[in-house]
């Protein structure tokens, strides 16, 4: 079992997401950053199936009261166990009465916490992730008991530790293909569009807000499905990037959609950081 001290600034649990029932108005959530998710299941020799804890900007506190395996991924936390420093991308074990400690990311936004163990969150639409309008909280909070169920699988540690490109959070590229409304741009902005940084304004789990220079004569559309980095554009300019408990469907204009890289790019950026556009077609291919 865990204790939750203190629940830092925004700690949830989430798994892969809530598939199938985008027609019913229910978005997917799930982990932000899927590429940091899959990793934490690797380290600890499993399959994506399990919950996590996602944090994001400062870390919770966490004593544990039974042993078990855990390891962080994505984001760079400051992070004890004990107030001995541990790293991201290691297997740490951990015992009964051991105090996990993250505080602020100093790298990228979103942290995953992953045991070895299956935590026990209630079932909805098929998933553990939190989600308000489903699930009795948002998020987790100081004095909440997170139980498990053992596993009887035996550890393997041959992959404690994994050599990891986590390049990816320090960047500000973000690979786009055009979406459906793109040609409503003007010419020019098309242009400028791929050349300009972008600054965020705001972001959480629901989406991200981006300003622009650009703004366009408002456009008589209904309004069209949306999903996880879709970007839409309001008349003001404004640049609307959908998140994974974002809406499923909006009213601007669909000017992009990003690659599942570029979205997880996005989801490690804060407020006060720029991104950029790059047009999935000039982008030079990787080689296999």
């Amino acid at each position: 079992m865990i204790e939750v001290i203190d629940a830092g600034f925004y700690s949830s649990i989430q798994d892969q997401g809530r598939m199938g029932y985008r027609h019913l108005g229910v978005p997917v959530s799930g982990a932000m950053d899927q590429k940091a998710f899959d990793l934490a299941h690797q380290l600890l020799g499993e399959t994506s199936d399990f919950s996590c804890i996602e944090c994001t900007l400062i870390g919770p506190i966490l004593r544990f009261h039974e042993p078990c395996s855990l390891v962080l991924t994505g984001a760079h936390m400051q992070a004890w166990v004990n107030e001995n420093p541990i790293q991201n991308n290691t297997t740490i074990a951990i015992l009964s009465g051991d105090v996990l400690k993250l505080r602020r990311a100093t790298k990228g936004l979103r942290t995953y916490i992953k045991i070895n163990q299956t935590i026990i969150s209630p079932v909805l639409l098929g998933s553990t992730s939190f989600y308000k309008p489903l699930t009795q909280d948002a998020v987790l909070k100081k004095g909440n008991h997170i139980f498990w169920i053992k596993s009887d699988k035996a550890f393997d540690k041959s992959n404690a530790r994994i050599r990891w490109d986590d390049s990816y959070l320090l960047s500000k590229d973000l690979e786009v293909e055009k979406g459906p409304e793109f040609n409503v741009l003007s010419k020019t902005v098309q242009q400028q569009i791929y050349q300009n940084d972008f600054l965020i304004n705001s972001q959480n789990r629901m989406g991200y807000r981006i300003s622009s220079p650009f703004s366009m004569n408002s456009v008589s559309m209904l309004s069209g499905a949306v999903r996880p980095g879709t970007v839409q554009i309001t008349p003001s300019g404004t640049l609307l990037i959908a998140g994974v408990d974002g809406q499923v469907s909006g009213g601007y204009p669909r000017i992009f959609q990003l690659t599942e890289e570029a979205l997880t790019v996005l989801v490690q950026k804060k407020e006060g950081d720029y991104v950029t556009f790059k047009s999935h077609d000039t982008l030079p291919q990787k080689e296999l």
